[in-house]
């Protein structure tokens, strides 16, 4: 049984940014990790990213905290 999880945190724009930058940094340090796997390496063009993000929740949880932070800072700018 599966529920999703939902989280809300107040950040100053300083700590917004260096958080995005940090998860940025760690989401592009595993994703170049699994990229070049020998499990990913007869993956179609296209289809590695989708598919590593499938195999790896924890990479897909910080790729989706990255968008939606990139997307609650621009919310904040208008």
């Amino acid at each position: 049984m599966s529920t999703d999880v939902s989280i809300q945190i107040q950040l100053k724009p300083a700590q917004a940014e260096a958080y995005l930058r940090w998860l940025t940094s760690q989401y592009e340090q595993l994703m170049a990790a699994c990229w070049y796997d020998d499990r990913y390496r007869y993956t179609p063009q296209g289809l590695r990213g989708p598919k590593i993000l499938a195999d790896h929740p924890h990479i897909a949880g910080l790729n989706r905290t990255m968008r939606e932070l990139v997307k609650a800072r621009q919310g904040a700018k208008a």
